[in-house]
């Protein structure tokens, strides 16, 4: 139990001195922050916008966007 509890201990200081994931790490959260600002700028923007003239309308309206999508999909 104590050898367990000593080599979780160690992982951090690991972790620290590897300069393999220290770059690893840099890369995760670059692409994080690269795909997020993409998706949130590019792919959502019209789902994000109050363009509607009410709460029920935007619900309405991204309902149908939905259910329309769902309905062009070819099930072969």
């Amino acid at each position: 139990m104590k050898a367990l509890i000593d080599f979780l201990s160690n992982i951090p200081k690991v972790f620290r001195r590897s300069r393999t994931f220290r770059v690893l790490l840099i890369i995760v959260l670059f692409k994080f922050i690269i795909f997020y600002g993409f998706l949130k700028a590019f792919l959502y923007p019209r789902y994000l916008k109050p363009k509607w003239e009410s709460e029920q309308h935007r619900i309405d309206s991204v309902t149908e966007d939905l259910i329309k999508n769902q309905n062009n999909k070819n099930h072969d």
